[in-house]
């Protein structure tokens, strides 16, 4: 009797565990229900999920009132740590507003202004997200599309024209379009087709409520076009192209490089550039553990000697070749209001001038960056599996991601995505979760091309002959301009030819008709950006590790995928098109385009860095290099940074690997914490403070501050005012004592190192974009100085003037102090307070919407959390009969 009652017991649990819980909501006649998740999430997207500010809402801004709804009601969650807004798929009976734009589509609208879409099919599904999407996010749709679709000086006159002259070089015809366009799955087609008609639904509806029409239309004295299925193509190929990709800079790292070898002689220079620029340092921080495997991207059997030939042939080529029509160096066409000798300008016409070349900047400064974990069952309190997202795009009001949720056709996700694509590109269904990261492998290579001839003639040499280039002509019309404003139709327009090598896009070339050098630029995934849609919109349907996996064979982007699972699992990929590489290239230089140095086939899938269920528990990637043996040396800029022991990723997995006994809740405070701590603190707290130990009383003082330091570079425990006041547009605070010193001392330990050498590549190694405390190569550089034992490199030069560590580093405190105390007046270590680091959240134009300064944050500026309930052991199931069986994580603990 009692094995009955024991039997009944169990057969109940598994019933509430294995059966879907129906959610309040659907119990009510008609109305819609999303699937009961297997865990929660929280999300997060500051300022605001909203873009709209119709013209009564500019001026009801400026005169002191609000903009528009949704626009900065996420602000005060995010910048003074206070939560999420997100809790997991939305109740459509707490809606705060519902749409039914047509026949099979419902939107219901939470109090946050994220749509939560249903469908009857999957175009329905789609049709919705297109209308919510257009009604929130409209001007900045238009403007991702136009930049993908080379039309944007249609809208802002004639300073569009480069980009425009840019994005027709390096992407498609009309024809290769509509071929990629035929070429889709039913699925993708469907979501392409079924979006583009749900925002032109709601273009439409503005003929009838003008009143809702963004005020930028307004400004810049024009209305908005309805979209077609090539814009949100060239929009897809625009956002991979941007964030997902890395190269093409690599005339950039010749003029540094030449710069050096004059400065310092040939091998010198030389030496100064490979300690700055490596390939790879096996001591480096990556994302898959070197137990869970080595992947190579380039079995280069002498990487010196490569380097040393190609920098030989590097030095032939004329810098030139750096900038070109292909890279956007083209001349804006001239226009009378621009003439020295117009009148004033009219306040208004600069004001919209202003906007126009606003919208240019932001949309030409598209990057990506990104933190994402995934901690196992093995390191939380539940044995469940738990996922942090946090892509890094940058604020603005509205911001690039836009929050959005799908049910139906297959469907049942919530994320972010970017206006103008049909997908959840970064969230979660009911059972899987994922987070992207820019990957910045190598992606797009230039190669020097010899050609000849002129206009419709073009050739170059490839393999020993002359072949015809691949030209078409392109029209650019734009708007025409009068004292900066762009006014009226598009009735000028610009005439360029573009062509293409058997590597890609010539971007660049010598002058003339005769015999001369050009460059062009090749992508790895040319031609295969779109199939990468296919890959996310199988994410959005994903059951299980078996699922997404099959999805991530689809993309061809190089985003960094990280991944965790409601049986357990968790996972990373570094995906893409990654050729097989000629083994005596150097990533960092072009290679000729003769035919010696041409590519192989793509790498199989397998042998693309990834790892499932490590044994360490978690897996984290903040752009960071993603597994050893991986060359990651590019070196141009603060995003193809080389690979050291420290990057910003480290501060996630010390957090992480503090505690076995992790939570839903814990991940959040990690997510707020590693935001807020300096990198740097990691490795050179701990050798100043041992270095001043026994040193001058002063240089004493420094390390007691310091070793007693938490890390924050800002900390809202002890200056609360930064984050006084809902909406606040001013930062009024200053920086504890601690970070102050701090950052003054790896100042001056940079100076110490580095201060003799006159080099334009010290200072671009020493940046760290919008990550302000991160620990730049430069600072990976000093590093391997100081403490060799950090890196598998060991540097040309002495950079410490026959200094032994401890006299490096006591030399740069007292050197920090001297220059503090100058700065401050004050002798006194707690008198020393920085103002606090900022961050500008402007409206893509510029002028409309709300301009305000944040304290500076190193988080996401879209934020999601997930926490899957515990999986149901494996003989639980079999003895309930279930139909699914799951993989136990149980006994592994």
């Amino acid at each position: 009797m009692r094995h009955t009652q024991f039997g009944l017991v169990i057969l109940s649990l598994i019933a509430a565990l294995v059966v879907p819980v129906t959610s309040p909501a659907r119990a009510q006649e008609g109305l819609d229900a999303p699937p009961a998740m297997a865990g929660q999430a929280v999300s997060l997207l500051p300022p605001g999920n909203s873009g709209l500010v119709t013209a009564d809402g500019q001026a009801a801004g400026t005169a002191g009132g609000g903009y528009g709804d949704n626009l900065d009601d996420q602000s005060d969650l995010y910048w003074g740590l206070e939560g999420y807004a997100g809790q997991g798929f939305a109740d459509p009976a707490d809606a705060v507003r519902t749409d039914t734009p047509t026949d099979g589509v419902t939107v219901y609208w939470d109090r946050f202004g994220v749509p939560a879409i249903y469908g009857d099919t999957g175009r329905d599904v789609w049709f919705g997200a297109g209308y919510a999407m257009a009604q929130i996010r409209l001007f900045l749709m238009d403007a991702v599309r136009r930049q993908g679709r080379g039309t944007f000086a249609e809208l802002v006159g004639p300073s569009g024209v480069p980009m425009d002259v840019q994005t027709r070089t390096l992407t498609y015809s009309q024809a290769e379009y509509e071929a990629i366009l035929a070429s889709l799955s039913p699925e993708a087609t469907d979501a392409v087709e079924g979006y583009v008609e749900g925002a032109n639904a709601w273009i439409a509806e503005l003929d009838r409520r003008p009143d809702l029409l963004p005020a930028e239309y307004t400004l810049l004295s024009t209305r908005p076009e309805p979209l077609d299925a090539i814009d949100v193509l060239a929009s897809g190929v625009l956002i991979t192209r941007t964030v997902a990709s890395e190269g093409g800079g690599e005339m950039d790292n010749v003029a540094l490089l030449r710069q050096l070898e004059e400065e310092y002689g040939v091998q010198a220079g030389r030496g100064l550039f490979t300690d700055l620029v490596w390939n790879t340092d096996e001591q480096a921080v990556t994302t898959v553990p070197r137990e869970e495997g080595v992947f190579v991207n380039q079995p280069v059997t002498d990487a010196d000697a490569a380097f040393q030939a190609m920098a030989d042939y590097a030095a032939t080529l004329p810098l030139t070749l750096t900038e070109g029509p292909g890279t956007g160096a083209y001349p804006a066409p001239s226009s009378p209001g621009l003439s020295a000798s117009a009148a004033t300008p009219d306040p208004g016409a600069v004001v919209a001038a202003r906007a126009a070349e606003q919208v240019v900047a932001y949309m030409r400064a598209l990057r990506g960056g990104s933190i994402a974990a995934a901690i196992g069952p093995g390191r939380t309190a539940e044995g469940n599996a738990l996922l942090l997202s946090g892509p890094q795009l940058g604020y603005s009001y509205p911001s690039l991601l836009v929050e959005l949720e799908v049910h139906g056709g297959g469907y049942d996700a919530r994320g972010a995505s970017v206006p103008a694509l049909p997908t959840v590109g970064i969230g979660y269904t009911d059972r899987v979760a994922w987070a992207l990261t820019t990957g910045y492998s190598k992606t797009i290579d230039s190669y020097i091309e010899t050609v000849r001839g002129g206009p419709g003639e073009l050739e170059y040499l490839h393999d020993g002959q002359w072949k015809p280039a691949e030209c078409r002509t392109e029209d650019i019309p734009f708007r025409e301009a009068q004292q900066g404003l762009p006014l009226g139709p598009a009735l000028r327009s610009e005439t360029i030819e573009v062509c293409r090598t058997v590597h890609g896009p010539i971007v660049a070339a010598e002058e003339g008709d005769g015999e001369r050098l050009a460059r062009s630029v090749q992508y790895q995934m040319f031609g295969r950006e779109i199939e990468t849609v296919e890959g996310v919109l199988a994410w959005n349907r994903a059951r299980d590790l078996e699922d997404f996996e099959a999805a991530m064979r689809l993309v061809t982007w190089n985003e960094n995928t990280t991944y965790a699972d409601a049986d357990g699992h968790i996972a990373y990929w570094h995906p893409g098109i990654h050729r097989e590489r000629p083994v005596d290239a150097d990533l960092r230089l072009p290679m000729p385009g003769d035919g010696s140095f041409d590519m192989g086939d793509p790498l199989p899938f397998e042998a693309l860095p990834h790892a499932v269920d490590p044994v360490q528990g978690y897996l984290t990637n903040w752009n960071n290099k993603p597994a050893h043996g991986w060359f990651d040396g590019v070196g141009v800029g603060s995003t193809s940074r080389p690979g050291g022991a420290v990057q910003r990723v480290v501060n996630a997995n010390r957090l992480i690997e503090s505690r076995d006994d992790h939570t839903f809740e814990t991940l959040q405070a990690l997510e707020q914490e590693a935001g807020l701590q300096d990198v740097r603190a990691v490795p050179f707290v701990p050798l100043i403070v041992q270095a001043v130990a026994g040193g001058s009383p002063a240089q004493q003082a420094v390390g007691a501050l310091l070793a007693s330091w938490n890390g924050r570079h800002n900390d809202p425990a002890s200056a609360p005012t930064l984050f006084a006041g809902p909406g606040g547009t001013t930062v009024d605070g200053t920086d504890g004592p601690a970070a102050t010193v701090f950052d003054a001392v790896v100042e001056a330990i940079t100076e110490e190192l580095f201060g003799d050498i006159d080099s334009a590549l010290v200072t671009r190694q020493l940046g760290v974009g919008s990550h302000v405390y991160d620990n730049s190569p430069a600072h990976n550089l000093a590093l391997r100085i100081l403490d060799p034992a950090t890196s598998s490199l060991t540097p040309s030069r002495d950079y410490t003037g026959g200094r032994t560590t401890q006299q490096v580093l006591r030399d740069a405190v007292d050197r920090a102090l001297a220059e503090l105390t100058a700065q401050y007046g004050s002798g006194v270590l707690t008198d020393y307070r920085r103002p606090t680091a900022q961050s500008t959240v402007n409206n893509l134009t510029g002028v409309i919407g709300p301009s305000t300064t944040k304290p500076y944050q190193d988080r996401g500026s879209y934020i999601h959390v997930v926490g899957f309930d515990p999986p149901v052991p494996v003989a639980v199931l079999r003895l309930a009969g279930a139909e699914r069986v799951q993989t136990s994580v149980l006994a592994s603990r």
